[in-house]
């Protein structure tokens, strides 16, 4: 069976880290490493944003072990499989997503609706296919009918993507304000 973070409350909350457990993480870090580097905030500033479908805010557990046991906030998101996936349909501007993408990388959310979207799906011919995948694979997170880019790690990573592909709208740029939706 397969569990959907966006429609299923019953296990919403094991798709990531919730605030508590990073709380608990955080204070193991502090105890034991010499000279802390990684602040609280910066953990939810880079690692939350996601959201399960009772609203309940993620970080994503991957990056938030790495950044403690580095002692280093950065981007540990892997850029291969899903994202590499992914790129395909953003490169080729299937279904005008690129345009959304930039509108995310300023802060805003997109209207989509994430279907009953199989993540082993290979062939993704809608805007609203390609976002349920997305928020299947991490990469966006939805909330009250909105996709939107979930934290400064993969806001960074589309930033550099869109750049790469000279398709950044003029005057949209990343605020560093800015944290989860």
């Amino acid at each position: 069976m397969e569990f959907k973070m966006t429609s299923m409350e019953t296990f919403g909350e094991y798709f990531g880290f919730t605030d508590a457990e990073v709380d608990i993480l955080y204070q193991k870090y502090l105890q034991i490493c010499k000279n802390p580097q990684v602040s609280r905030q910066g953990l939810q500033e880079w690692y939350d944003g996601y959201f399960t479908v009772a609203g309940k805010r993620l970080y994503n557990p991957r990056s938030v072990v790495m950044a403690l046991r580095f002692n280093q906030l950065s981007n540990y998101w892997t850029s291969s499989g899903p994202y590499d996936e992914i790129f395909y349909y953003i490169r080729n501007d299937i279904d005008q997503i690129k345009n959304d993408l930039a509108l995310m990388v300023s802060g805003e959310g997109i209207e989509a609706k994430t279907d009953e979207f199989a993540a082993s799906a290979m062939e993704l011919k809608s805007r609203n296919q390609i976002y349920s995948a997305m928020v299947v694979y991490g990469l966006l997170t939805f909330i009250n009918g909105k996709v939107f880019i979930p934290n400064k790690e993969l806001m960074l990573k589309y930033e550099e993507l869109l750049q790469n592909e000279k398709i950044l709208c003029v005057g949209i740029s990343y605020d560093k304000n800015y944290i989860g939706v």
